[in-house]
């Protein structure tokens, strides 16, 4: 009996896991994006981001991929802390959008600041991975 109860729970888990299966990535991704900002880690925001991203900052200022990268890889923006919360992923076939509350922390040009923000990014799936095609924030 307790080999059955074993068995059916080990089959439970692995039916529950592959149920999110398909947003593993996506969810991991989201995730990652953070800590890469942070880390400022060039080489996985190349893969995290889409060539075509336009990342919009809560003061008007739109950055390219190229331009993120440059400016974290350069120290005139460093990301010193970032806190998430009333987090809301919505999923639609081959697009997502994540819309969340920040607190975020930087450095700009040497300057500190902070920021309580409100963020939405637009996700979508290209040759089976989940990019950011967009980010755009406003102060709370």
């Amino acid at each position: 009996m307790k080999r059955f109860i074993v068995v059916i729970f080990i089959l439970f888990q692995f039916v529950a896991h592959a149920e999110h299966a398909p947003y593993y990535d996506l969810i991991s991704n989201i995730k990652d994006f953070d800590k890469a900002l942070i880390a400022r880690d060039t080489i996985r925001l190349k893969e995290l981001l889409d060539d075509e991203i336009g990342y919009g900052h809560s003061n008007g200022w739109i950055q390219t991929k190229r331009d993120l990268i440059n400016d974290l890889y350069n120290g005139k923006l460093t990301y010193t802390k970032i806190s998430t919360s009333e987090e809301k992923l919505v999923v639609e076939d081959k697009a997502a959008t994540m819309r969340m509350t920040a607190e975020v922390d930087i450095v700009l040009n040497g300057s500190p600041m902070q920021f309580k923000l409100k963020v939405l990014q637009v996700w979508v799936k290209k040759k089976k991975h989940w990019v950011l095609f967009a980010r755009q924030s406003v102060k709370v």
